[in-house]
């Protein structure tokens, strides 16, 4: 059964990973420059809270670097590791003449995402996925990384969203993998994505000091819930209840520090300064489509304007 993952960062190697042990084919599409490390293959390791790390490896079957190489193969799934920003770059389109009918997987991450797709795919060969996991190049912070760790919350769960039709057989490639997985509906990955980025935005504000959010995290509860109720007209969602929603957040930014097994902070900077630009562009099409809406959007905009100028080096959107 050959799987193509789109994207060899962090989340890609884990379910590269994961997949290839429940005896699927895996091959990676990747960027040029990425491509002889990822023939190389990768070290995972699954961290358990009072067990030893769960180790794997993964030898990609192949690694391409054009999207239209792809053809050679009839897939069974590609599924798109990427950030959000990536899927604006016109790398999608020969991806779809060579794919042809196979089912694509996304992440459920922004609400420009599943536009994007859909501009390019029929909307009934999609499938939506949420994940769980927290994933990252490790050892955290060293300047050549060794392998790719990953944290799954106990409970946590894949959530798949698409016809039926699509979503069963990606769930059973989940399942013979030993990933836990159930069905959602369209939207409640990006539902949660508003709920949660402007904390992260905001964490960032404060220099990555979970401290300082914690001592003060009214503007971005006040944000979050402006992100939300555009998500929830959107996708006719129910918006949440401010106070409802940070004591929730509250409760998180105690807990995942006390019980995860490794450093959030340290997890928290590195992964979200990777992928600022998404944040970014999420604050930013909340407040647009919010306005479009008349909705308010006030604390969306103050928390875009405060948010602190990229690293130099960061890549430019719609990149693979």
């Amino acid at each position: 059964m050959d799987v193509l993952i789109v994207g060899a960062g962090a989340l890609g190697q884990v379910y590269g990973a994961e997949l290839a042990r429940g005896a699927a084919t895996v091959s990676y599409l990747v960027k040029p420059g990425r491509a002889d490390g990822v023939r190389d293959g990768a070290r995972v390791a699954r961290l358990r809270r009072l067990r030893e790390p769960a180790a794997m490896s993964l030898t990609p079957a192949r690694v391409y670097t054009d999207p239209g190489a792809v053809a050679d193969t009839d897939w069974h799934s590609v599924w798109l590791f990427v950030d959000s920003t990536a899927l604006q770059g016109a790398w999608l389109r020969p991806l779809r003449r060579a794919v042809g009918g196979s089912t694509v997987v996304s992440l459920d991450q922004s609400l420009g995402d599943r536009p994007a797709l859909t501009a390019v795919w029929p909307a009934e060969q999609l499938v939506s996925l949420t994940v769980p996991d927290l994933a990252w190049a490790a050892p955290l912070g060293a300047p050549d990384p060794d392998h790719t760790a990953y944290y799954r919350p106990p409970g946590g769960a894949a959530v798949l969203a698409g016809s039926p039709e699509r979503v069963a057989p990606v769930r059973a490639l989940l399942r013979n993998a030993g990933v836990a997985a159930r069905t959602g509906r369209v939207g409640n990955g990006v539902a949660y994505a508003a709920r949660t980025v402007p904390y992260v935005a905001s964490l960032e504000v404060a220099d990555w000091s979970l401290a300082a959010l914690r001592a003060d995290t009214t503007p971005a509860s006040r944000a979050a819930v402006e992100a939300a109720t555009v998500v929830a007209a959107e996708h006719g969602l129910r918006a949440p209840y401010r106070r409802v929603l940070d004591r929730q957040m509250r409760v998180m930014l105690r807990m995942l520090p006390a019980l995860a097994p490794f450093d959030t902070e340290s997890f928290l900077r590195a992964h979200f300064t990777k992928v600022g630009p998404q944040t970014r562009a999420m604050l930013r099409d909340w407040a647009d489509l919010g306005e479009q809406r008349g909705l308010a959007v006030t604390h969306l905009r103050s928390l875009e304007a405060s948010m602190p100028p990229l690293p130099a080096g960061r890549e430019r959107p719609g990149t693979l």
